[in-house]
């Protein structure tokens, strides 16, 4: 199950965020074994965030992942879902931060895998 959390210093509007989860969903089958049946997406707007110093716009995304992808997966998405987030959010790529983490073993279902 992928997990991406979206932390943004902007107020969103309701159809941002319609649209960052329905971009997050199509991007996330860039991934191997990876669709949006099992995504989960959290937003945080209006948030106060410094970036460079100064309290600017800006966004930080967190992609959590079950099991490791390769790079080549990890630049493709990275790439194209920044981009996106920019056209949705007018936040500039160079304004917005993504890391990605993956885990070995994941609870779900009530089980530990």
């Amino acid at each position: 199950m992928p997990f991406v959390k979206f932390t943004t210093t902007k107020t969103l509007t309701l159809q941002q965020e319609v649209s960052l989860k329905k971009v997050t969903g199509e991007l996330i089958s860039i991934f191997p074994n990876k669709s949006e049946e099992y995504l989960m997406v959290h937003i945080e707007d209006n948030q106060v965030m410094y970036f460079k110093g100064k309290e600017i716009e800006c966004i930080r995304i967190v992609v959590e992942l079950y099991r490791q992808c390769d790079m080549e997966y990890k630049k493709e998405f990275v790439k194209k879902l920044m981009e996106e987030v920019a056209h949705i959010t007018n936040i500039p790529v160079e304004q917005q931060y993504l890391t990605i983490k993956e885990y070995d073993h994941w609870g779900m279902n009530g089980e530990f895998i």
